[in-house]
């Protein structure tokens, strides 16, 4: 009794908030004369849907818009999305982490794109987004969300010493060890001023979706996977071998720190821009933050550290992860029409390319992408490449708790408290539970 009563007590106090918030906005908007779109939305992105207000509002002078937005950071954003939209008090549309697509658009919270304007859907949507984010933002064959950038999991790795070295960007399991093994040599570690370890990744729930995001591409590059065929496959030798693989790093090679359990979810990063280590798991949206770690300037940059894909196990390929935000559009909008069309202009060519290149993000359209300054955006004209095999995290509406028997898993066999083995059948059987889906 006590914990239904607190939820409706955090229920209520989420309401009140969230409505004391918009109905701010509302008697700003009484005194402007237009339609009032409301908007959740996080700092960076916030500006763009201004200035795409703005565009609506030259063009279309006798049907003005009046924006109210709120911006929130991103620990906050999910729930008080949810709890305005189990309110009746959704936003007009909002920006969602892309994995949330599935379990929003399953709750009923989400008005599908096509129900909107297909040919819109049709002729550009389908068209100019990459596949993979055409079909990550979709539920049951129909979509919900648009990407507003994107990124992907790889490998970064110190360019300038591997070829000191003599040894090439790792492309499978086996070259990744024998780099890794190579840079833990002491006399290695000593030359370039390392740390105690060569390489570095999060592998705790401490640093939460991080893991999730960085390392299920370990288990796709050795032919394993979460889901197939609505079935539970995850209990596989190839996913196994994927998390050994991870184990070993840490205890067996001890090229890996026994406290990745507890990094937080840009501790690798750092330790791969101040020097200390080789090589790194992370995503290419870390790419400025590494520069600012280490003091360089985009040009050292470039010349000092490179990046691969999840190298190929034994049974599958190199593999990456598509990660990003994207825009949705509720079903309690009383403007959806008006809605998509700012977002049409949010996410467009034009303001797409203004914000990927001002924040090294990358584009998730393909003519933005093309867009790019080959010298000024190498990084994002080199990592976009790898959008064409990118896989997106398992499309389900109960994603977060899936993903989070995904960190259990790797924090598990890494820290020994099971074997790999243990670790991939004990996470199979929650998510199976989670889901209701059958284990294979």
């Amino acid at each position: 009794m006590k914990k239904v009563v607190h939820f409706m007590v955090v229920l209520l106090a989420g309401l009140l908030f969230t409505a004391g918030l918009f109905a701010a906005g509302e008697k700003e908007a009484k005194v402007a004369e237009g339609v009032t779109i409301k908007v959740i939305n996080q700092e960076r992105w916030a500006p763009y849907v201004e200035k795409a207000v703005e565009k609506w509002n030259a063009a279309n002078p006798d049907k003005k818009v009046v924006l109210d937005q709120l911006v929130l950071g991103y620990p906050q954003l999910r729930q008080k999305i949810a709890t305005a939209a189990a309110g009746g008090m959704a936003p007009d549309f909002s920006l969602i982490d892309s994995v949330w697509v599935a379990e929003f658009a399953n709750a009923g919270f989400l008005m599908p794109l096509d129900e909107i304007d297909p040919t819109w859907v049709e002729n550009d949507y389908n068209k100019d987004f990459y596949p993979v984010f055409v079909e990550g933002d979709s539920f049951d064959g129909q979509p919900y969300g648009i990407h507003s950038q994107t990124d992907m999991a790889l490998i970064w790795y110190r360019k300038d010493w591997f070829s000191s070295e003599g040894i090439k960007a790792p492309e499978t399991w086996e070259e990744l060890v024998r780099a890794v093994q190579h840079f833990q040599q002491p006399q290695v570690r000593r030359k370039y001023g390392m740390g105690e370890y060569a390489f570095a990744f999060p592998a705790g729930l401490k640093a939460a979706e991080t893991v999730t995001y960085q390392l299920t591409p370990f288990i796709w590059s050795n032919g394993g996977d979460v889901f197939r065929n609505n079935t539970v496959v995850l209990n596989s030798s190839t996913t196994v071998a994927a998390i050994k693989l991870l184990s070993d790093f840490v205890n067996m090679y001890k090229a890996v720190s026994p406290e990745c359990i507890a990094y937080e979810w840009n501790t690798a990063l750092k330790l791969m821009g101040t020097g200390q280590v080789a090589l790194s798991v992370g995503g290419s949206y870390e790419g400025s933050m590494i520069k600012e770690a280490a003091g360089w300037d985009d040009a050292t940059f470039r010349e000092k550290v490179g990046f691969v894909p999840i190298p190929a196990g034994p049974n599958g390929e190199q593999a990456t992860t598509a990660g990003g935000m994207a825009y949705a559009i509720y079903r309690q909008s009383k403007n959806p029409e008006l809605a998509l069309e700012i977002l049409k202009l949010t996410t467009g060519p034009e303001l797409m390319y203004e914000f990927c290149a001002s924040t090294g993000q990358n584009p998730p359209r393909i003519s933005v992408v093309n867009k790019l300054d080959q010298q000024k955006d190498w990084l994002l004209v080199e990592t976009s490449d790898m959008l064409y095999n990118a896989r997106v995290r398992p499309i389900i509406p109960e994603y977060a708790k899936v993903s989070e028997q995904l960190q259990r898993m790797v924090e598990n066999a890494v820290s020994g408290k099971a074997t790999p083995e243990e670790a991939v059948a004990e996470a199979a059987k929650n998510i199976s539970v989670i889901t209701g889906l059958p284990l294979k």
